[in-house]
């Protein structure tokens, strides 16, 4: 028994001055900005927005999202409810206004989104 304590007690002090001799080979570099090739000052200041940037930078909204829009302007606000399109008819949406805590249906919509007019 003996003989595997003092293995153990071998290999720990072994491992101690590994540790320590790891810690003082650590060199820190300083870290200097890659420059790319070819690439210009103006470029690199551009407010350029790469293609798949352009995918979620799209502004175009959706006729749901336009109908939903116009509806919240109608009603006044969108604070404590929610916007629910129920039915379309062509171009003719349904749209309920909800209690957002209750999910009760507050007042109704009719939106012709051909024509932008909201009529209660």
């Amino acid at each position: 028994m003996s003989q595997t304590t003092q293995t153990n007690t071998v290999e720990e002090n072994e491992t101690d001055v590994n540790t320590e001799a790891e810690t003082e080979n650590i060199v820190e570099e300083p870290v200097t900005p890659s420059i790319q090739p070819n690439v210009t000052e103006e470029e690199i200041n551009s407010d350029y927005v790469g293609s798949e940037e352009q995918q979620t930078v799209n502004t175009e909204q959706t006729e749901e999202e336009k109908v939903i829009e116009l509806v919240k302007n109608e009603y006044g606000t969108d604070q404590g409810v929610t916007f629910n399109i129920a039915n379309k008819e062509g171009t003719i949406y349904h749209v309920s206004v909800n209690d957002a805590e209750t999910t009760a249906v507050l007042t109704w919509y009719t939106v012709d989104i051909s024509t932008n007019t909201v009529t209660q």
